[in-house]
């Protein structure tokens, strides 16, 4: 590897640890609030709907036909699932698909405050910071990925590491 792709590794990898930062320090407040409950994830839906005014009218079919339905077998998901996330990406593991997933989830985020009384463009900001950092594998620099990489090469089956 080049010393220009080196550094351009080394400048994404800024980036991906400050979206695990942001994501593990979201899942702590979100675990304070009582989010990661059925409760919790019923109320944060009613404020992004209701409150807010975000969602379009799909994608509120959407969660009310599915996450709605089993809001506790959700909240153990988002519970779990958010905080693999940030832990990937704060330690650069398995990056690429960590950051897909981040990507996927800050994208969802957008969705759910689209058309509401927020900023919507701050989800755009993460959504394609995740996916710079999921093309990139800067897990590669200062992260875990580049210890699998060195003990198993390249992955077999496309950029998991």
């Amino acid at each position: 590897m080049g010393q220009v792709e080196n550094r351009m590794r080394q400048a994404v990898a800024i980036l991906r640890i400050t979206l695990g930062v942001i994501l593990v320090v979201t899942w702590f407040k979100n675990l304070q609030d009582g989010i990661y409950t059925a409760d919790g994830i019923v109320g944060l839906f009613n404020y992004l709907f209701n409150d807010n005014g975000g969602g379009p009218a799909f994608y509120r079919a959407i969660i009310n036909g599915t996450i709605l339905q089993v809001p506790g077998l959700f909240a153990v998901f988002q519970l779990v699932g958010e905080l693999l996330l940030g832990l990937g990406l704060l330690v650069g593991l398995f990056t690429p698909l960590a950051a897909v997933g981040a990507a996927l989830f800050f994208f969802n985020l957008f969705l759910a405050y689209l058309g509401g009384h927020e900023w919507i463009w701050t989800y755009v900001l993460l959504t394609v910071s995740a996916l710079v950092t999921a093309l990139t594998q800067s897990g590669r620099a200062w992260g875990l990925d580049s210890l699998l990489l060195r003990r198993l090469g390249e992955p077999p089956r496309g950029p998991i590491w």
